[in-house]
This record gives C-alpha cells, structure tokens and sequence, in this order.
C-alpha cells in the first residue's frame, strides 16, 4: 500500500503547477447560497433527543405538506422554553432498511433537514410557527432542533499536496443520492474531532483495482463542519463521485509551515 500512496502521491504533485495557474472555486461552478448546504442530509449515529415536534398544518383546507410562508402547530411540553421568536430546524430520520440510524458502530443514518420556521404565537398547549424556508415540505412529526445560521466561508486554504494517510468516506447527499457532480453538495466521514474546519480541502480518489494506484476524481471544500462528518462541494471532477471514494485531506502550507 505504501508504494500505491506514493505514487498517487507523486502524481498529484506533478499536476500542482497546472492547478497553480486556475485554481478551483471555493464553492464550486455553480452558485452556492447557504441553503444549499443547510438542507443537505444530516448524517448521524444517535436518535434525537428532542420532544419538539410539528402537530400539523394550520390552514382551512387541513392539507398536511407545508411550504415556505406557511403555517404549522407546534406542541408544548413541561418547561420546553419555547418563546415568540425562536427559530427551528425541522426534520425527520429517514426510514427504510438502510437509511435509518445504524446499529451502534455500523456507519450514518440520515437525517432530512425538511425546512427551518419560526414561533410566532403560543399558549399552554400548543404554538404556532411560520416556515421561513422548505427543502421540502414539513410533515407532521417533523422535530423540531434549534436553527444555527451556517454561513458559507470566504475563502479556502491553498490547494496543497494530499496528506496520505488521512483517508476518509464520500457519504450520501440529499434525498439519500449516492453520486454527484461538479457542484454539488455532500457529506464526508471526517469532522472537528480530525481536524477539520471551514474552507479545508479534501482531494477525491478511487480505489478502481485493489493493489493498483488510486486514481483521482475530484476536488472538495468544506462548507460546514460537525464533530464526526463534513459537509463539502465539488469544486472540481474528472468523473462521477460516488459513494464509497476515498477522501484525502490537503496540506495547508501556512498551517504545517
């Protein structure tokens, strides 16, 4: 395996030059706006802790999906804090025999942001709340998570050499997608507690014939980070990344100088 990194390795050096002369967007060929990363799916290992959910519509029709600018009933329980003003994520795990939450130590389940809204009204038994942007539409048993504003960065660290050795996972994307393209938005297995921040850069390989060089496929940034996962977007493919390709962190000059 040792040969196999080193000459990935040396491939990607000889290639520097050329990416000196155009390096890759930040956020990728496409326009990017926060939302686009805030309704990603989350990946996660543990069942939500929170007993905030959506009761339902609050319309004359009883139509039960609701969209941006509309209005859902919140329940209440003992001392839920809930205030006019506050702001939420709504979402809900996906099910199905491989999209729920894995047995312990067994990978991601994947979690739908549906949308985000804020309390506008309350009482003691239940609460209203305007949606102020849908991925898709909110359900009722959508729960409800305190809403963090993620703002895209600025800017990305220098497109150094991949660190081999630092290997990590594509995931998934949004509405469970499992290949993507320049531009697009998507989850990695690496995090805070590995050392990722905003703006990192993750070189993208395959893994096509065992014993065989990795072959490269593509460019990522950091748009989010979280403790175990990331969220990235393509900012560069010369294929179809999919699920299952080897992420390798970049070495920031300015941070290992």
């Amino acid at each position: 395996m040792r040969t196999v990194i080193a000459f990935a390795a040396c491939t990607l050096a000889a290639a520097g030059p050329l990416w000196a002369q155009s390096p890759p967007s930040i956020t990728g060929p496409r326009t990017l706006a926060p939302a686009h990363v805030m309704c990603t799916d989350v990946p996660v290992v543990t069942r939500t802790q929170s007993t905030l959910f959506i009761k339902g519509g609050h319309s004359p029709d009883r139509h039960t999906s609701l969209y941006k600018g509309e209005v859902a009933v919140l329940n209440r329980t003992v001392d839920d804090g809930l205030r006019v003003g506050q702001r939420y994520f709504a979402r809900r795990l996906h099910v199905g025999a491989t999209r729920g939450l894995p047995r312990e130590g067994e990978g991601f389940g994947m979690v739908r942001t549906a949308g985000w809204l804020t309390v506008t009204a309350l009482d003691e038994v239940n609460a209203l709340a305007t949606i102020d942007f849908s991925c898709d539409s909110l359900e009722a048993g959508d729960f409800l998570e305190p809403f963090v504003e993620q703002p895209l960065p600025t800017s990305a660290e220098p497109m150094g050499a991949p660190i081999f050795g630092e290997y990590g996972n594509i995931l998934f994307g949004t509405d469970t997608r499992t290949t993507f393209g320049d531009g697009d938005t998507l989850n990695i297995d690496r995090g805070t507690v590995h050392g990722v921040a905003r703006g990192a850069r993750f070189a993208i390989f395959r893994n096509v014939v065992p014993g065989l060089p990795l072959v490269y496929v593509g460019d990522a940034v950091v748009m989010e980070e979280g403790e175990l996962t990331s969220k990235v977007v393509l900012v560069r493919v010369t294929d179809v990344v999919q699920q299952g390709d080897v992420v390798v962190r970049r070495r920031n000059p300015e941070r290992f100088s």
